[in-house]
């Protein structure tokens, strides 16, 4: 068996593009420039912003935006054009002089990333002891259009423009291209025994009648998941799964606090597939992952958890490691934070396919689909793209916070999960809800998670919150308001808001005491003290022109003459300020502590 690279055979065309550009480097070393059939893929840039006067040139600098200006519009380039292409950065174009080039590396490919949407693999090479830059662009799916709005892509030598109609003409005679479906020269004798071994025990473990129906022959076991082609070629999708890779694809650490003391360093892991590797992932999280007992007031027949829900980790690596950019060389790293419960992954590459932090609860893309569907047919992701949803509802439903998805400078992906002690009175809350099958419901409990934390909601708060659309999150409330809890609804209308019923308070507040819930942040804005019940004001004034005793009682379980008691005092701090009227009509304005207007 020899070693799988997707860094060199994910894509055929970008092996033999590597290739093309030691020709083109070995050619400039001798003092000869290209031929035009190499430089039609590979083309040679000098840095933008580096020439003075008289053409002098400059010492250059490691974030040269004009650089990057300009060497985005050469990606955009070669993304539209066939099979894609290389730069050479610090190459004099026309005399093939090596000039050099001080670019950061790690800078420039987010840079070119913000400005044209793509982010292209970027290496370092030192040639005659002179630094360049060899800037390799994959072939786009869609138009890509550069800085001034056009759409090019490269003949003989040179970006030309392109129409858009021709440029999907071309698109559609290759419809459907997913390099991790294309086929590759491996076999089934180059695959490692120890993957399918893993693969078996997967199936086994999820479905008996899956593994029985994979067959007994390795051969049948990778035809049942597809990736073993009629002619007895394996696909890119399962070359990578599962022959022996020639680099750790998932570097797990382990580190005592953030920035404290490193306990377990990555494990090497070159020579074993990326199956059997993210089984040995697998293992050691679940071993670090420890078990945790609950406190008191607890209903469940079981009274451990783990710190960490385990399908939420698991989703959070296979996540990263099923979408992240193949093209790219780095590991899929992973840190296990002792102190804090807590998991972080980060996975090279930013979100494709239009998704974004603010999207990634809803949104479905797979970057390369025959890999994502090869993971599912082995029963380690979701089938129906579901697995960021359970992430979100499996965390907050032991009292946790959500998971933490955003995009970083690379780009990169990172997710950052934080556990540790369940909030048993939460689990009781949402173990009350009936029908039984909204305990499942993720909307359900993100609405249950905000109220938990926050004294109210409203539709244009959880627009954001449940990443839908105001239709959507209308459904999403109504459908909690028909939840119940014991005989009464899970949540209810006050006025213009959504708020917690009595009933569903107290099942929380029953089950341990409420200082201890108030260090968590469960229903801190209950019988708050003078700085509770400001924030409790400044909440609803944010949105709402008036607040009245009736209001704050209504919010914060006081008595009516508590709550009245709490305003007045925030009236004398002057946070408010008595509106006009009396009686009925009493009520509260923001005051000039607030930065508000005279009162109304």
């Amino acid at each position: 068996m020899s070693s799988f690279s997707p860094g060199s055979d994910l894509v055929e065309a970008r092996e033999q593009l590597r290739v093309l550009v030691d020709a083109v480097l070995a050619k400039l070393q001798t003092g000869v420039l290209p031929t035009l059939a190499e430089r039609e893929k590979v083309d040679c840039k000098e840095e933008a912003g580096r020439r003075g006067r008289g053409g002098s040139l400059l010492v250059g600098e490691p974030h040269n935006q004009e650089a990057a200006r300009q060497l985005a519009n050469e990606v955009s380039c070669l993304a539209n054009t066939p099979d894609g292409g290389a730069l050479l950065v610090g190459v004099e174009d026309r005399t093939g002089e090596l000039l050099g080039a001080a670019l950061d590396v790690e800078w420039l490919r987010h840079r070119v990333y913000e400005l044209v949407g793509l982010a292209p693999t970027v290496e370092e090479r030192r040639v005659g002891g002179v630094r360049l830059l060899v800037i390799y662009v994959a072939e786009a799916r869609e138009p890509v259009e550069d800085l001034n709005g056009r759409i090019r892509w490269r003949t003989g030598g040179h970006c030309t423009p392109v129409d858009r109609a021709e440029w999907w003409l071309h698109r559609q005679l290759s419809a459907g291209h997913d390099s991790m479906a294309q086929v590759t020269q491996r076999t089934e004798a180059d695959v490692s025994p120890g993957a399918i071994a893993v693969a078996r025990r997967y199936l086994t473990a999820a479905d008996a009648e899956a593994a029985v129906e994979a067959g007994s022959t390795t051969g049948d076991l990778l035809r049942s998941l597809g990736v073993l082609k009629p002619d007895g070629r394996l696909t890119m999708a399962g070359a990578l799964t599962f022959c022996p890779a020639d680099r750790t694809h998932i570097a797990l650490s382990v580190w005592d606090v953030e920035g404290g003391e490193l306990l377990s360093g990555p494990r090497q892991m070159t020579g074993l597939s990326l199956l059997e590797q993210v089984a040995l992932v697998d293992e050691r999280l679940d071993t670090l992952n420890k078990a945790v007992r609950f406190g008191a007031g607890s209903h469940f027949a079981h009274n451990y958890v783990r710190q960490l829900p385990p399908g939420a980790v698991r989703e959070a690596v296979l996540n990263a490691v099923v979408h992240r950019d193949w093209m790219q060389s780095e590991p899929v790293a992973v840190t296990w934070i002792e102190e804090d419960s807590a998991i972080e992954v980060v996975s090279p590459g930013g979100f494709a396919g239009g998704i974004t932090s603010d999207t990634a609860l809803t949104h479905r893309y797979a970057r390369y689909p025959a890999l994502a569907d090869l993971f599912r047919a082995l029963y380690l992701v979701e089938k129906q793209g579901l697995g960021v949803d359970r992430m979100y509802r499996d965390m907050v439903v032991l009292g946790h916070r959500p998971p933490l998805l955003r995009e970083e400078p690379g780009p990169r992906v990172r997710v950052r999960l934080a556990g540790g002690q369940p909030v048993v009175p939460v689990m009781n809350l949402m173990a009350s809800i009936r029908p039984q099958i909204r305990q499942r419901d993720v909307k359900v409990a993100l609405i249950v998670h905000t109220l938990l934390h926050e004294p109210f909601t409203t539709g244009a708060d959880l627009t954001r919150i449940l990443q839908r659309g105001e239709p959507e999150t209308v459904e999403a409330l109504e459908t909690a308001a028909d939840c119940v809890v014991g005989e009464a609804s899970l949540i209810d209308r006050y006025k213009d808001v959504w708020v917690l019923t009595h009933e569903a308070v107290s099942v929380v507040e029953k089950s341990v005491g409420s200082e201890l819930l108030r260090r968590r942040g469960v229903l801190s804005y209950l019988r708050p003290d003078l700085a509770g019940a400001e924030a409790v004001a400044r909440r609803w004034l944010a949105s709402h022109d008036r607040y009245s005793s009736g209001d704050h009682s209504a919010l914060t379980g006081l008595t009516y003459a508590g709550a009245r008691g709490q305003l007045e005092r925030l009236e004398r701090a002057g946070l408010l300020a008595r509106g006009e009227g009396a009686g009925r009509s009493a009520h509260f304005v923001a005051g000039p502590a607030l930065g508000a207007s005279a009162p109304r």
